[in-house]
């Protein structure tokens, strides 16, 4: 018995090292938990319909897939805040009160980027209501000057993002970034940039040239999103680029024309060292909504699925190689 006992000891201590020993970070694109702030009240709207449908509801067909996974990040393009945009305010002005910023939450979204061309719709202080409600609720943020890192596992991931245009300057900013970070701790960085042309496949010169830049900077992984449909994947010196990430949840518009996204989870082995190495990438196929509703779904249909992994390999002769699989373009890992 006491050699049982023993035995059931060691497979336990051997199950929990294993499960230690991975560390597995879920992505989506663009999310807007609100309007544009003219339709506020239109019973069509997201923050209506949401309020109709409870507050899970956005992320209801993803959250268990997020609460599995050991951390989850998404772009929070909007504002919570309760303030008014201004007299010189743009046309698209995006956000919603405070109260909905519980969608992440309930969502299991752990971490929130805002260095977006909608992150300051309502002003500096509208971006600081942003940061102060998301963190409150135990939601990691940053973006533009404000880094964070959040530790997992007891690895110490480090985050930077900044919005278009990515200069010169901006990899500077990105460096020095990084460099602060992995002072502080941080083992593994992520380096966000909200960039692109909006609704093309492709990427632009300013992705193509500073994608890779950011990589030779010092980040473990370039979370790219803005162009609002998927853009391709890339492995540059065996750390993986993200283009684009399309819409996720987007309540600044109900009907798309491309409503192909993905929740794409990537694990790592963690080293000794605190350091991540990649191990597996998967691309989980969505659509952006059902009939309007603001919830993506999962795909099913095989032929669905894939003509949205085709969307994320690199394809024509100019452009890089992706260094994914062939198996990618059938089974999306």
């Amino acid at each position: 018995m006491k050699k049982l006992i023993v035995l059931l000891c060691l497979l336990l201590t051997l199950c929990t090292v294993a499960s230690a020993d991975t560390l597995t970070i879920s992505m989506v694109g663009d999310c807007t938990v609100g309007e544009q702030y003219c339709y506020r009240g239109y019973q069509s709207g997201f923050c209506y319909k949401i309020s109709q449908r409870g507050l899970d509801y956005p992320f209801s067909l993803a959250a268990d897939l997020f609460a599995a996974d050991d951390l989850t990040l998404a772009n929070c393009e909007g504002a919570f805040t309760t303030r008014y945009p201004g007299k010189n305010a743009k046309a698209m002005t995006l956000g919603a009160s405070p109260d909905f910023a519980q969608v992440f939450v309930l969502g299991n979204v752990d971490v929130c980027n805002t260095a977006n061309n909608h992150g300051r719709d309502f002003g500096a202080k509208g971006l600081e209501d942003t940061h102060a409600t998301l963190n409150a609720l135990g939601i990691t943020t940053f973006g533009e000057d404000i880094t964070a890192i959040r530790e997992v596992k007891g690895v110490k991931i480090g985050f930077v993002g900044y919005t278009y245009p990515i200069t010169d300057q901006k990899l500077n900013w990105y460096k020095k970034a990084i460099e602060q970070l992995r002072a502080d701790g941080a083992t593994f960085v992520i380096a966000s940039a909200h960039w692109g042309k909006e609704e093309s496949h492709a990427i632009n010169l300013q992705q193509r040239t500073y994608a890779p830049k950011l990589i030779d900077a010092g980040a473990d992984m370039v979370y790219g999103h803005g162009a609002h449909v998927l853009q391709p994947i890339q492995i540059y010196k065996g750390k993986l680029i993200f283009y684009g990430l399309a819409n996720f949840t987007f309540g600044a518009n109900s009907a798309p024309k491309d409503d192909d996204t993905v929740v794409v989870q990537v694990t790592f082995d963690i080293q000794e060292d605190g350091t991540l190495t990649p191990a597996e990438l998967n691309a989980i196929p969505y659509k952006m909504h059902m009939k309007k509703d603001f919830r993506p779904w999962p795909l099913e249909d095989q032929e669905a699925k894939e003509k949205v992994w085709k969307k994320l390999v690199f394809t024509k002769k100019r452009d890089p190689d992706s260094g994914l699989p062939d198996s990618f373009l059938t089974t999306g890992y």
